[in-house]
């Protein structure tokens, strides 16, 4: 993987940024294009954003690229929505694989296809390097059904106390992230790493996420770097 020496000087990265996604509708129809187009844009630019962060130090990203209730959309665009999944999956895990990182799926995935399954289950046996930047995609994802999961797991296997529910989260084994970004103008986390993000950093753009770009994500990870976390304790 590429480093960008100068980029590394610059900032104090994040080890780990969770992002929210969000515009890509909003970006299709202002320029007059179907929803399904607006998706396509915004799976473009995953692999230059994420390659962006590991250049910059960071270890993980988190993806908010399919939510729970993204499934209550009407069933053309959630079939688009898969189908676009099942096309860009593997493609994407393998620019991704070239740049040095890993993939793996958080969510219940249940939900899709089970060709869908196969492909997922596919990139995630590729992932030969526990030591390589990781790219964690939250699919079917919801931050409260989680909680009620890693509850009910904790409860089944003994008792419930902090540490039994984290070791039950999706995310089990991954360190909190540091910060999030949300692209497209929203203020809210829409019940993404809703457990997780208790200290984390928030960060929002206008910016809708096909138009997101590098020169902004590493202006928020300057900013990061001059903030202060106290996670409470002073």
């Amino acid at each position: 993987m590429k480093s960008n020496k100068k980029d590394l000087a610059i900032v104090s990265a994040p080890n780990h940024v969770g992002i929210i996604m969000d515009g890509n509708r909003r970006w299709a129809k202002g320029r007059l294009l179907p929803r399904a187009a607006g998706h396509r844009a915004g799976a473009k630019n995953v692999v230059p954003i994420v390659g962006c962060a590991f250049d910059c130090g960071v270890k993980i990203v988190t993806l908010y690229v399919f939510s729970a209730e993204n499934a209550g959309r009407s069933e053309d665009e959630v079939s688009a929505l898969i189908d676009l999944i099942r096309d860009q999956a593997e493609p994407m895990a393998k620019k991704l694989l070239e740049i040095g990182a890993r993939v793996c799926y958080s969510g219940d995935r249940s939900y899709f296809p089970q060709d869908v399954r196969d492909i997922m289950d596919d990139v995630e046996s590729r992932n030969t390097d526990s030591n390589a930047p990781l790219v964690n995609m939250a699919m079917n994802y919801s931050g409260r059904a989680e909680i009620v999961r890693a509850c009910a797991l904790a409860a089944e296997r003994g008792s419930i106390t902090q540490e039994a529910i984290e070791s039950n989260l999706y995310t089990a084994g991954l360190p909190d992230p540091d910060m999030i970004i949300r692209t497209g103008g929203e203020k809210r986390l829409s019940n993404f790493l809703l457990y997780q993000a208790a200290y984390s950093e928030l960060f929002f753009t206008d910016t809708l996420w096909p138009d997101f770009g590098k020169k902004e994500l590493k202006s928020m990870f300057e900013e990061f770097s001059h903030r202060t976390r106290r996670f409470g304790k002073s």
